[in-house]
């Protein structure tokens, strides 16, 4: 089968990647009353909209989709398709409005993201697992750059720069064997934690654990992995390549 790539614009290649032939007349009725409410609410595109109900029904066909069949599960399990396919197709607005916006914990969304990308690596998938990850780890570096400017912890410069920098270590990274199993927001939070010590910003790492949605403890382990990867790179090696 072809290698396919999610990217921008994520529109265009987004019936070649999902298959949209199933739409939202494939929800339930409560399935559709959620789906709604939480487009309403976050105010997302119609395209968010169409890769979330595929990435949810194709969800539900697998083994894992077991753990949507209580009614108690139900919505994290849609709401983490949806928060999913906003980071892919670049809707950086999500992340900080789940928890005010849709009254579910952070970590409860992390856990149902994390089981939901696992399920696609099970059995064949209609999305190349390494590529969906990647996709979100930059996303996800952007977003936690965009929180540290609103919280004024870094200027835009400083924050272009940190993203810039995190992208460079994140292909590092990769390329010098990162867990493929390694979840994208741990990818991420080890990633920028090393770019700001080595740009010598004022970011805590609890700082870039609230913006990951992890606690300290468990962005320690990524950091440590991360760490050990990059150990012998610097930031010069970065900027001159």
């Amino acid at each position: 089968m072809e290698e396919q790539t999610i990217g921008c614009p994520f529109v265009k290649t987004q019936e070649r990647i999902y298959n949209l032939s199933k739409g939202v007349e494939s929800l339930t009725k409560e399935e559709h009353g959620l789906f709604f409410d939480a487009m309403h609410r976050l105010g997302l595109p119609n395209e968010v909209k169409q890769a979330a109900v595929a990435l949810y029904l194709d969800f539900k066909t697998r083994p894992i989709g077991t753990y949507n069949a209580s009614r108690k599960n139900l919505k994290i399990f849609l709401l983490a398709s949806v928060s999913i396919a906003a980071k892919v197709t670049g809707d950086l607005r999500t992340d900080p409005e789940f928890e005010s916006k849709m009254f579910v914990s952070r970590e409860k969304l992390v856990d149902a993201e994390e089981r939901m990308i696992r399920s696609f690596g099970v059995q064949d998938s209609i999305i190349p697992i390494p590529e969906l990850v990647l996709q979100l780890t930059k996303r996800q570096m952007e977003s936690m750059g965009e929180s540290f400017a609103r919280q004024e912890l870094v200027t835009e410069n400083e924050k272009e720069e940190l993203v810039r920098l995190s992208y460079d270590y994140l292909d590092a990274a990769v390329e010098r064997g990162l867990d493929p199993m390694m979840s994208y927001r741990g990818r991420a939070a080890g990633v920028m934690l090393r770019a700001v010590r080595d740009l010598d910003l004022q970011v805590s790492r609890m700082d870039i654990a609230r913006a990951a949605g992890f606690d300290k403890g468990s962005m320690g382990v990524n950091a440590n992995a991360i760490e050990s990867l990059l150990k012998d790179l610097k930031s010069s090696e970065s900027n001159g390549s």
